[in-house]
């Protein structure tokens, strides 16, 4: 089992959406304005103003058209609706400007409407049961159709925007960044698939040819009216000369402290110096050994075992090893 559902896309916008806004709040409170009524009045609710084909065929009550974008099934099916509206809406809404954008959406509904009941009419003339299309008497309801004709200018106008997406495998849970023509082109081929399945009297309670039809709109209006994707010059920052700063590579030297009766050896690795160049600090119960040479610098602190008298002597570098002595302090 695969599924796939969007979180957010990755393509932001300056302007707040407002009419997005608007159109999300109307499609809640309508659900819920039915919802607390009552499954009947729900029911009861979907014919009255829900867009019957067979009527819609016939010339009549073409307002449905209309009331049936504002209408959803459950819940479910609402949310589903909303997360796509929320998600690609805002985009299209900053492209076309708020005012463009509310005909669009509503134009686009329309024409998924009509797809639809041309696609339950061109069924009882495909459907493998002659004459039985019960979706004509069916009412479609729901904002996908012209939620779709977003979709549809969405992969036209930003097709490589990043859509973050939830995916379940199986039994693996992932979240992925697809971009937008892999994620809507994939969404479109598949409510294709299912489109051309319904024609052949395959009953489903989904609009795809509402789907299909909202989507292509959405492309035909972006491309027949050649509406490009805002590109808003990024603010240049002010530029100043930057003096660079390379910080040395610090090293921590390799120590070995040696206790004997009357001393403490200390041994140190510090390859590639000159000795004038080490610097040794000693008090009674620690030595500190720091050298820095170009982008070379040494660095480190040891504690020491026993009490010293903080002078050094026999003080020797060879061969990359640094060595000297330290009495013990009694």
């Amino acid at each position: 089992m695969v599924f796939v559902f969007p979180i957010y896309d990755e393509n932001r916008t300056e302007r707040k959406p407002y009419v997005t806004y608007t159109l999300i709040t109307i499609n809640v409170v309508v659900f819920f304005i039915f919802l607390l009524q009552g499954p009947r009045a729900m029911y009861e609710g979907f014919y009255i103003y829900g867009a019957i084909p067979e009527e819609i065929l016939h010339g009549r009550r073409l307002w449905t058209i209309f009331t049936s974008m504002f209408l959803h099934a459950d819940i479910m099916h609402l949310a589903g609706n909303m997360v796509f509206l929320w998600i690609f809406g805002d985009n299209i809404e900053d492209t076309l400007g708020r005012k463009k954008f509310i005909i669009f959406y509503l134009v686009g509904g329309f024409f998924a409407s009509f797809a639809h009941v041309v696609s339950t009419l061109i069924s009882e003339y495909t459907s493998i049961v002659p004459y039985f299309v019960p979706e004509l008497r069916v009412p479609i309801i729901g904002a996908s159709g012209a939620i779709s004709a977003v979709l549809g200018a969405y992969l036209v106008l930003y097709p490589y925007s990043r859509i973050r997406t939830f995916v379940l495998l199986v039994y693996i849970v992932t979240f992925a960044s697809i971009p937008a023509y892999y994620y809507l082109g994939f969404w479109f081929l598949y409510q294709l698939l299912m489109g051309f399945t319904s024609l052949f009297g395959f009953s489903s309670t989904v609009a795809f040819w509402a789907h299909i039809g909202g989507y292509v709109y959405g492309m035909i209006i972006v491309k027949t009216l050649g509406i490009k994707p805002l590109r808003r010059p990024r603010p240049i920052a002010r530029t100043e000369p930057v003096t660079p700063i390379a910080a040395p590579l610090v090293i921590r030297p390799l120590v070995d402290v040696l206790v004997e009766d009357d001393r403490v050896i200390v041994l140190a690795s510090m390859p590639g110096l000159n000795q004038k160049d080490i610097d040794i600090k000693v008090s009674d119960w620690e030595v500190t050994i720091s050298a820095e040479y170009r982008d070379l610098r040494f660095y480190r602190q040891v504690a020491l075992p026993v009490r010293v008298v903080p002078r050094i002597y026999n003080l020797v570098y060879h061969n990359g090893v640094l060595s000297f002595t330290l009495y013990r302090a009694f």
